[in-house]
């Protein structure tokens, strides 16, 4: 059986390997292995004497920050300093759940000192941090992939009943912490570099890849940061292709991660989302203000200082990101994924991945996305109705075990039994007439 599902993966990677950017060098080997290079030296001498020199190091760095006394100049005035107390946060943020505390400082440092990158420096922040801002930031968001990781000995299947709901919920607020961070400085910089923006893509893809990548399962942290982590991943993207357009490895690197996702519908309402908005700002430029407009629930998903040709390029791109729609209908395929076969071979009872669980929700992921792509034809037909951006982007995820003919809203029937044309593509003679 296992050689048999070795092989079905090799079939599937074949298959679904040659799309955009097929000829480039993937990046999926950096994203797998992103954050091995960020353990701590104290990672050496066992878990309780770290916790100890962690918890005195950071509780001292903590309460410079201003959060609950003024904030006062950090003591950290060199480069080796500012290096040897990374080491210490960097244990603190790998450290058990349950040290919630300490993992809260850690975190709430790391995000003080990514102000450096902002337009305005906290008095808080090292000088040499402020002196190297880049180059620090590249390390603290690689140190940032820890708060994202199970524990050693953890399983994301069986967080939740090992830790409980409580302990999951303050992780995701500090998860949530980490990349309203991310955002903002990826928003408001004005001098990230090229390098620095590849580390944060990289990271927002390790990220999403270990916490979706695995069957889903109800109300563990990835059930809960699902949403969240993939549309900054999105948005975040967006505003690159803005500053700093990512190259093609990058690309394709976001193509094959997000095929290995397909079976979250938080997936298909993100792409949904990015492909309207994105679609919304083709319209506008392409046809002219006479054209009927495809009204989105978010006008300011992109950055109003990408360029037109930017957009198309972005539009073209994001079309193309979960491979063929068409393979969302076949659980044999979805669940062809290293996270699917690992959770088939490490299970005795498994007969073959494609009969987890969660696989059930394919049927509505599929309606999902053609109603996506329905809505992006009848935008460019002229046609598009408000209710597209409710139908595609929100709704279903908040409600998983809905059964898909029972809801209650009217859906129009794609094509409409008597569609009309738009103005721009009228044949009429008047039309002819007026050029």
């Amino acid at each position: 059986m296992n050689l048999g599902l070795f092989n079905r993966v090799n079939f599937k990677e074949n298959t679904e390997s040659k799309g955009m950017y097929s000829e480039w060098t993937s990046l999926s080997p950096v994203v797998q292995r992103c954050g091995s290079e960020g353990y701590s030296v104290l990672d050496k001498f066992g878990v309780s004497i770290g916790r100890e020199v962690t918890i005195n190091v950071v509780k001292q760095l903590a309460n410079n920050l201003g959060i609950t006394q003024a904030a006062e100049p950090s003591p950290l005035n060199t480069d080796k300093e500012v290096q040897w107390c990374m080491e210490v946060i960097c244990f603190g943020l790998s450290l058990p759940l349950t040290e919630h505390d300490i993992i809260k400082d850690c975190v709430n440092i790391y995000c003080e000192w990514l102000s450096s990158l902002l337009p305005t420096n906290k008095v808080c922040v090292p000088g040499p941090v402020c002196n190297e801002p880049n180059m620090y930031a590249r390390k603290i968001i690689g140190h940032c992939y820890h708060l994202f990781l199970p524990r050693e000995g953890e399983d994301w299947t069986f967080l939740y009943q090992d830790i409980g709901q409580d302990v999951i919920n303050r992780q995701a607020v500090l998860c949530h912490r980490v990349l309203r961070t991310l955002q903002q400085v990826a928003q408001e910089s004005k001098i990230l570099e090229m390098e620095t923006w590849e580390s944060l893509l990289l990271f927002l893809l390790s990220i999403n890849d270990t916490l979706l990548a695995p069957p889903s399962v109800k109300d563990d942290v990835a059930d809960q940061l699902c949403e969240r982590v993939l549309s900054v991943l999105f948005e975040v993207w967006l505003i690159a292709c803005a500053k700093c357009f990512p190259t093609p490895p990058l690309w394709k690197t976001l193509r094959e991660r997000c095929m290995n996702w397909r079976h979250r519908i938080a997936l298909i309402e993100q792409w949904n989302r990015v492909n309207l908005a994105l679609t919304a700002r083709v319209l506008a430029f392409m046809y002219g203000p006479g054209f009927p407009e495809l009204k989105i629930g978010e006008d300011d998903l992109i950055p109003a200082g990408m360029s037109n040709n930017t957009v198309v390029q972005a539009w073209y791109r994001f079309l193309n990101t979960i491979g063929n729609p068409a393979n969302l209908t076949k659980p044999e395929i979805i669940s062809q994924t290293p996270k699917f076969l690992h959770y088939a071979i490490s299970n005795e009872t498994v007969v073959d991945p494609c009969y987890h669980s969660c696989l059930q929700a394919l049927p509505l992921i599929f309606l999902k996305a053609i109603k996506g792509i329905a809505g992006q034809v009848d935008a460019f037909l002229g046609i598009a109705q408000p209710s597209w951006w409710d139908e595609v982007v929100v709704g279903c995820s908040t409600d998983k075990n809905k059964e898909i003919g029972s809801s209650t809203s009217i859906h129009s029937p794609t094509p409409p039994p008597q569609r009309r044309l738009a103005k721009s593509f009228s044949v009429a003679p008047s039309a002819v007439s007026k050029g």
